[in-house]
C-alpha cells in the first residue's frame, strides 16, 4: 500500500516481477498493462537478472497483439524460432490478465533455457497472474478510496457530510460553474475591529474560532453552504450546489438561530464582550456556482449581481439587524409564522447602496434575541 503513493507509481508491480523471477530462476518478466486506471493509457513494466536486456520490442511484436487478440496462453519452447523475438534465446511463456471478458494485459516470462516452462510449474504461473489481478483491482480500489476521502476533507470545509455523500454520488467533482437561483447571508461582527486593536491577537483569534465554530454547524443544519470567512465576517449560500426551493425559507431560519447562538456566545466570552454585534444582509436570485482553483486545490463559491447585493445589504444593516431584499421576504411571506426569535419585521421602502445604480427594496427583521 505504501509503495503505490512513491514516486514510482510502478515500484509495487516490479517489485513483485523480482520475486517471481528470484523465486522461479527466470531471466526476465514484463507486465504489460493494456490500459492503466491512473493515466488511462498503456504501461509496460519489465525486471531481469540481466538489467542490460531490453524487452520494449515486445511492445509492438505480433506476440503482444496475438495475446491481446486470443486472450489466451502462448508458450514458446525456443524463441530463436520465432520471429519477434530473434534478439533472445530460450522459451517464453505468455498469460493474458483479465477479468470476465475485459482485457487487462499480460504476463509475459523468458527463461533462458529451451523448453524452460514445465507443465508442473503452469498452475503456479496462473496463480501469480491471478494475483496480479487482484493487485489491479485493489489499487483501483484503493486509489478511489484515497480519492474519495480527499474529497470528503476538502469539501467538508464547504458542506455538511450529507452534501458531501450527495456531490460524491454523481462522481468526482469538475471545475467549472453553473446557472443557480439561491440564496446569500453575510453576516459581519460589529464592534471587533476596535476591540482587536486592545487585544493580544492570540485572543482575537481564539475568539474569532470560538464565534465561527458557534455559527458554522448552524448553516450546515439547514442545509447551507459555507462560502467563505472573510475577517470577522461569514458568507454561507442556500440552494447550491444542491437546489433547495425553500433557499430563502433555510438562509432566514438559519440567521435567526445564528443571533441566538450569538447571544449565548457573548454571554459565555465575557462582560469585555458584551457590546458585540452583529449585522446581516440577505439577498436572493440567479447566481453562478461552481468550483475554481485546480483539480487538486477546489473551491467552491458563487459571484453574480446577487452576491453582492447581498454583501451590500449587510454593510447598510445596523447592529443586531437582518437586512433583506424584496425577493427574500416574498418567499417567506407566506411562512412568516412559522419563524422563531423575530421581534420585529417592516418594510423600509427603497435604499440606495453603494455601488448599485437602482435602488434595492429592502426589509428589516429585528431579532427577539440578539
Amino acid at each position: 500500500m505504501k509503495s503505490i503513493d512513491l514516486t514510482d507509481p510502478d515500484l509495487v508491480w516490479r517489485q513483485q516481477l523480482d520475486c517471481l523471477i528470484k523465486y522461479k530462476n527466470l531471466s526476465g518478466a514484463v507486465f504489460y498493462l493494456f490500459k492503466d486506471f491512473q493515466n488511462k493509457k498503456e504501461n509496460y513494466i519489465s525486471a531481469s537478472f540481466d538489467t542490460g536486456i531490453n524487452y520494449s520490442f515486445l511492445k509492438n511484436s505480433k506476440l503482444l497483439k496475438k495475446i491481446i487478440n486470443e486472450k489466451k496462453n502462448i508458450l514458446i519452447d525456443n524463441l530463436e524460432e520465432w520471429e519477434d523475438c530473434i534478439q533472445l534465446t530460450g522459451s517464453l511463456y505468455a498469460l493474458p490478465v483479465v477479468s470476465g471478458d475485459e482485457f487487462h494485459g499480460a504476463l509475459i516470462l523468458f527463461n533462458d533455457k529451451k523448453y524452460g516452462f514445465k507443465n508442473e510449474d503452469r498452475f503456479f504461473y496462473a496463480i501469480v497472474r491471478d494475483h496480479l489481478m487482484n493487485t489491479i483491482t485493489f489499487r483501483r480500489f484503493y486509489s478511489d478510496k484515497i480519492k474519495e476521502e480527499k474529497h470528503i476533507f476538502q469539501f467538508s470545509r464547504f458542506f455538511s457530510k450529507d452534501v458531501v455523500k450527495t456531490i460524491l454520488k454523481s462522481g468526482s467533482p469538475k471545475l467549472g460553474g453553473e446557472k443557480k437561483r439561491a440564496c446569500v447571508i453575510f453576516a459581519d461582527l460589529e464592534g471587533f475591529t476596535s476591540l482587536s486593536e486592545k487585544t493580544t491577537p492570540e485572543e482575537v483569534v481564539e475568539i474569532l474560532n470560538y464565534f465561527f465554530s458557534s455559527m458554522i454547524p448552524i448553516v450546515f443544519k439547514n442545509k447551507g453552504t459555507l462560502d467563505k470567512l472573510m475577517g470577522d465576517c461569514i458568507m454561507a449560500i442556500f440552494g447550491a450546489p444542491i437546489d433547495d426551493r425553500r433557499c430563502s425559507f433555510q438562509a432566514v431560519t438559519t440567521t435567526l438561530q445564528m443571533f441566538e447562538a450569538f447571544h449565548v456566545f457573548k454571554q459565555e466570552i465575557g462582560e469585555r464582550y458584551r457590546h458585540l454585534k452583529m449585522s446581516v444582509g440577505i439577498n436572493s436570485g440567479d447566481l453562478i456556482a461552481g468550483f475554481l482553483g485546480s483539480e487538486n486545490h477546489m473551491n467552491y463559491t458563487v459571484i453574480g449581481d446577487t452576491v453582492n447585493s447581498s454583501q451590500r445589504l449587510q454593510s447598510i444593516a445596523n447592529g443586531n439587524q437582518i437586512y433583506l431584499s424584496k425577493t427574500v421576504y416574498n418567499d417567506i411571506e407566506p411562512d412568516i409564522e412559522q419563524f422563531k426569535n423575530i421581534q420585529s419585521i417592516k418594510s423600509l421602502g427603497r435604499l440606495k447602496v453603494k455601488g448599485k445604480k437602482k435602488f434595492l427594496d429592502v426589509y428589516r427583521i429585528i431579532p427577539e434575541i440578539c
